[in-house]
Order: C-alpha cells, then structure tokens, then sequence
C-alpha cells in the first residue's frame, strides 16, 4: 500500500506519482504571496464590516450610528489599529446614535431634494433639461459626499473624540474638500461604484457598505498624509 508522503501528499495524491500537479500547487502557493494574502484578509474584513453595517441598520433609525461605526473601524485600519469589529459597532450605536440620527436625516433629505428637482427639471422639458439635470444630480451626489467624508474625518479623530469633535470634522472635511479638489469627486466615484454593483448584482447590498466605508477612509486618510492606499494597513 502506498503511503502519503512528500510532494505527493501536498498535491493531495498518493506516493507522489504526479509531479506536474505537485509543480501547479507550488505556482499557487506562490502566487497568493504574503502580499497578496494581506489584500484578501483585507477584502473580507471590509465585506465583514458591510455585513455588520447591514445588522445594526435593521432598526432603520440606526443605520447613521452604524456607518459612524463602519467609518470608525476603517480608520482604525489606517492608525494601525484592529479594532474589534462586533464590540466597536455595539459600543459606536449607541454613542452616536442620536449623531447618527442626524447624518441619516440629512443624508435622505438631500437625495429626496436632489430627485424632487431632478424630476421636475425632466419633467419641464426646457431647452438644456438634461444637461441641468445631470448637474443637480452631480450637486447633490456631491452633498451627499461631503457628509460621507466629514463621517470619516470624525472618525479618524480616534476611538474617543473630544468635546466639538463634529465641529471639527465638519471644518477638516471643508478644508480637505478645498486643498483637494478630487475629494469630493473621488467618494462620488466610490459611491457610484457601489450603487451599480448593486444595481446589477443585488445580493451585494448585504456588504459593499463596508468597501464603502474603507474607500472614503483612504480618500481621507491620503489627505491626512497618512499614506494612500491602506496607510498601516
């Protein structure tokens, strides 16, 4: 009886009697690097965290609090810190609810005031309709933005803000928007990115929250200085 040992056994056959299946399975294990791996741990963890988005969102009225939760988290990512994913959304819902309230009333107003004008400059048919109403949806798109951005610079602010921290999310992102002209522009992009996935494949919504949230926290954390694409991550 032939035994599992050597190349055979890590190509999953016995007495090691195929060699070119034993050289694709080293390729592979090559391929997916210690790089490469980081950047899969890294995807699933953002996907984990869009997952969470989608629990605490539930009540509905708590869905702000839960993206002040998945931006806190990204931006730990980027201090290289860790956080504890379930503990972070349980302990972030509940300080920034009523913070989150606000962020989710402002955010459907702006969509709901972006769609009534969008719809009655279609509606109007006046000469240059459709390029006005792509600008009213490209103005709002951008409002929308900026709260996702000024989440993102509180966040970023650590785990504990101090007293006026919104106030001063809210400047950071202002100053960031205006010495960065592709800001707005880049989580505009994000989020045009998310709403055609989803659009296509609609089981996505359970998790691109999370991609999301990770994409304005690099979108912040460049402006920051503290490096693109991940900083410590």
């Amino acid at each position: 009886m032939s035994r599992v040992t050597g190349t055979g056994a890590r190509a999953g056959t016995t007495g090691g009697h195929t060699p070119a299946a034993s050289g694709t399975g080293r390729r592979a294990v090559v391929a997916l690097g210690p790089e490469r791996a980081e950047q899969v741990r890294m995807a699933a963890e953002a996907m984990a965290v869009g997952v969470l988005f989608a629990l605490f969102s539930l009540p509905l009225v708590t869905a702000g609090a839960a993206w002040c939760a998945a931006a806190e988290v990204t931006a730990g990512w980027h201090q290289g810190r860790e956080p504890a994913l379930l503990r972070t959304f349980a302990r972030t819902v509940r300080r920034d609810l009523l913070a989150g309230l606000v962020l989710e009333a402002t955010v459907l107003a702006l969509a709901a005031a972006t769609w009534f004008e969008v719809r009655l400059v279609l509606a109007s048919r006046l000469p240059g309709y459709p390029v006005e109403a792509a600008a009213l949806a490209l103005l709002g798109a951008c409002a929308v933005a900026f709260v996702l951005l000024t989440v993102a610079c509180r966040a970023a602010q650590g785990p504990v803000p101090g007293a006026g921290a919104w106030g001063a999310a809210v400047r950071t992102a202002v100053r960031q928007a205006r010495l960065a002209p592709t800001t707005l522009v880049l989580v505009v992009a994000g989020c045009a990115c998310v709403a055609a996935l989803v659009a296509v494949i609609p089981a996505f919504a359970g998790f691109m929250a999370g991609p999301l949230a990770y994409a304005v926290s690099v979108v912040t954390a460049r402006n920051r200085g503290e490096g693109s694409g991940g900083g410590a991550r």
